[in-house]
């Protein structure tokens, strides 16, 4: 993504989603930054970008592999 957002600004966002998690606390923190990525989605109105974006957040993160019981896959 070639558009760009101030530091002090990524700052003030970062800042204002740890804030949000901790209200809404820990078991609520997938669905609501689910909640936000669908406001700001809607928002932005471009497909395109989201799936860029979407590509772009999942880089450099280790995937979980379980089965929805827990259990380790092999």
């Amino acid at each position: 993504m070639n558009i760009g957002m101030k530091f002090e600004n990524l700052e003030k966002v970062y800042d204002l989603l740890a804030r949000a998690i901790d209200e809404v606390g820990p078991a609520n923190e997938a669905i609501f930054l689910s909640k936000v990525c669908l406001v700001l989605s809607h928002a932005i109105d471009d497909i395109e970008f989201v799936e860029e974006a979407i590509h772009t957040a999942t880089q450099d993160i280790s995937p979980k592999i379980s089965s929805p019981a827990g259990h380790q896959r092999k």
